[in-house]
């Protein structure tokens, strides 16, 4: 079973919106705060505007000192599903998807509720943010995989 069909195999099919995605953005040294619009649009200006690179810098130092830290970035939570983008530099980002799985056998038979994808290029972040905003849970899913095994052009 390839790693798209053992992830996907917990989706949850299209559930009716109870609330909104929460928006925090993570500092270096693990404090949270909310953002004031939890927009798509927001996001979307929050990864071009904010000081990440400051926040990144900050993170190395603390690491390199042997301090506490956390890794700086945006984490968005919808309900079960969290997608943190974790933005680095050259305007590029980490992302991390968990989901909680419906059914406890799926991890037994090997079915991840996370998925990393490292080094993302800018021109994929607007979709991926989208789908999880608009909670398109198989095309985040796919997007991921595809980028962290390095297959590029599928989607573009």
């Amino acid at each position: 079973m390839n790693l798209l069909c053992r992830f996907g195999a917990g989706l949850r099919p299209e559930r009716t919106r109870q609330a909104g995605v929460e928006v925090w953005i993570q500092h270096y040294d693990g404090r949270l705060k909310a953002a004031s619009d939890p927009s798509l649009e927001h996001c979307l200006e929050l990864l071009q505007s904010y000081d990440w690179e400051s926040e990144v810098s900050s993170y190395e130092q603390a690491l390199e000192e042997g301090r506490d830290r956390s890794f700086p970035g945006l984490q968005l939570i919808d309900a079960d599903r969290t997608l943190q983008v974790m933005p680095m530099r050259a305007r590029r980002a980490h992302y991390s998807y968990s989901c909680d799985h419906p059914l406890r056998i799926l991890a037994f038979l090997g079915a991840s509720k996370t998925l990393n994808a490292w080094d993302v290029a800018p021109e994929y972040h607007t979709t991926l943010i989208k789908s999880h905003f608009e909670r398109d849970q198989r095309k985040l899913v796919r997007m991921l995989i595809q980028l962290a095994s390095g297959d590029h052009e599928t989607f573009l």
